[in-house]
């Protein structure tokens, strides 16, 4: 690992990831960034898992339909109006997923939750989250 950083040795570069388990033999060198997703949701199986060269988009918001309906209060006279409603909390979420897509990132991180329907949406796209 430190002979790959060339004349730099720069040894912040480098970090060590411990996983339980396995052998000193199955120790690998990751040219690159490499994390361990410690949990999964709705399409993670689907997603891209190696890239070249990606484009990271990186968040600061949720990206869950929950959250949309925390962040408002609505009053309605109208229980008809009720289906209204939920349909812009859905117009919402998905148009939050489609300016993602558009930025042209392959690989899509967020410092606050990604939900299942994002997850799903993002790998039917081959993006991962």
């Amino acid at each position: 690992a430190v002979e790959s950083l060339g004349s730099d040795r720069n040894l912040k570069m480098i970090g060590i990831k411990k996983i339980t388990g396995g052998s000193v033999t199955d120790s690998l060198l990751v040219k690159g960034v490499a994390f361990k997703k410690t949990f999964s949701y709705a399409g993670f199986e689907q997603q891209p898992k190696k890239f070249t060269n990606p484009k990271i988009l990186v968040l600061n918001v949720e990206l869950e339909l929950k959250n949309e309906k925390d962040n408002a209060e609505v009053r309605i006279d109208d229980p008809s109006m009720y289906q209204s409603i939920v349909d812009a909390e859905w117009q919402i979420i998905y148009e939050k997923l489609e300016q993602c897509v558009a930025t042209g990132a392959s690989i899509i991180l967020s410092k606050l939750p990604i939900g299942d329907l994002a997850t799903q949406y993002f790998a039917d796209r081959d993006l991962f989250c």
